[in-house]
């Protein structure tokens, strides 16, 4: 797909009372691929009894991973998570400031190249920031359930 649907972040139209309860969360971990799996307990831990944590967990595992394997030139990645009752947004910066995420169309044989194909499915809307301190990919969800 040519050209990825990147939006820039502004607020859901919730009902007010969505907002009245708000929890974040945030953490660091090193540029490691052995700190990928940490990222994922976070969300778990941070969202558990969620219904979306599964979908959560994912596109967090997918973009920390896309992190530590692009970012070359960071030293960490922090997720941040705000949960807005049922809208839960996702952040994941990285302090790297060499290239840009970008869209990659993976085939049936590729065994990498889905990250953002499976983020701009699930996720409800998704987009980066890029800046000169690094680079910020989020997402939000909202299960179908709310």
């Amino acid at each position: 797909m040519p050209g990825a649907p990147f939006t820039v972040p502004d607020t859901l139209e919730l009902p007010s009372a969505a907002f009245a309860t708000q929890e974040t969360a945030t953490r660091t971990f090193g540029r490691r691929r052995d700190e990928v799996p940490a990222a994922r307990r976070f969300i778990r831990d941070t969202l558990d009894g969620y219904s979306g944590c599964f979908d959560a967990e994912l596109l967090t595992c997918e973009l920390v991973t896309n992190a530590v394997q692009h970012a070359t030139d960071a030293d960490w990645v922090t997720v941040a998570v705000i949960r807005r009752g049922a809208v839960v947004h996702v952040d994941v910066i990285d302090d790297g400031r060499s290239g840009l995420p970008h869209w990659r169309e993976a085939t049936g044989q590729d065994e990498d190249g889905r990250g953002f194909q499976l983020v701009n499915e699930i996720a409800e809307r998704w987009g980066f920031l890029r800046e000169r301190a690094g680079t910020c990919v989020w997402f939000e969800i909202v299960p179908d359930d709310s």
